[in-house]
């Protein structure tokens, strides 16, 4: 494996030229059950053999007011996020990041489903790059397709990770069903955990814009899924970082 070296992450990460992860204008668990697509890009859509789990990942839209030359400017952050507990009233996890300059006011962050859109109410969130993390609920209840716990440990050094998230496919690349996506559900199913001390963890995954917030996902050691992290920056071509979710367990219990 590549021998990553971890750097302060405002210095060492590009942000996708400047921004996070998240694209303003407009990515996970090993893949014991589908089918292989490319081994040329581990980066891969998923298909229907993942139903189980992958409606637990969710795409975001956040309203957000930002400062443009002195002026407010409105723009729409469209990031990812992962449902960890069961309805009426499921939390979901995601990245601070995506709500920096979060406009409520205006109109309140929602999640897009086969359904429709589903108003959400930010709870908590981190503050800083250094805490990248965002805990919501939704508004009215609604009761989600899948979800997946909260891993009670961290991720080690060399662990197997994947990560998951919204994001534009990779080149050619298309649902099961065949229609191409502006963001699909993207997965890089072989990474390694490469930096474990403290947040944020560094990983080998490969994730693109629109996955911010999205799931490093894992096996326990009795083969349960388990959401070991939130995704939060990386470089597009060899190194991410996340935060570790084990750290919300105390924001989360009753």
């Amino acid at each position: 494996m590549q021998n990553l070296h971890r750097q302060p992450i405002l210095e060492s990460m590009s942000f996708f030229n400047t921004r996070p992860i998240a694209a303003m204008s407009l990515a996970v668990y090993w893949l014991l059950f589908a089918t292989i697509i490319s081994r040329a890009d581990n980066r891969q859509l998923t298909t229907q053999a993942d139903a189980a789990w992958e409606g637990a990942i969710v795409k975001i839209e956040v309203p957000i007011v930002r400062s443009v030359k002195g002026y407010p400017r409105h723009f729409l952050e469209r990031c990812s996020a992962t449902i960890i507990s069961p309805g009426p009233r499921p939390v979901l996890i995601s990245a601070w990041h995506c709500f920096e300059g979060y406009d409520a006011i205006a109109s309140p962050a929602q999640t897009l489903t086969k359904d429709g859109p589903v108003s959400l109410e930010l709870l908590a969130s981190g503050g800083s790059m250094q805490n990248d993390w965002a805990l919501l609920t939704s508004k009215a209840d609604w009761i989600p397709t899948a979800w997946i716990p909260i891993a009670r440990d961290r991720a080690e050094k060399g662990a197997r990770v994947s990560a998951a998230g919204f994001s534009r496919p990779p080149a050619g690349g298309s649902t099961d069903l065949g229609s191409p996506l502006d963001r699909a559900l993207v997965i890089d199913s072989d990474c390694r955990v490469a930096e474990a001390s403290s947040p944020p963890i560094a990983s080998s995954c490969v994730i693109q814009q629109g996955a911010s917030g999205g799931a490093i996902l894992g096996r326990t050691q009795s083969g349960s899924l388990r959401v070991y992290g939130v995704i939060s920056a990386g470089d597009s071509k060899s190194v991410s970082y996340f935060y570790p979710a084990d750290l919300l367990l105390s924001r989360i219990r009753p």
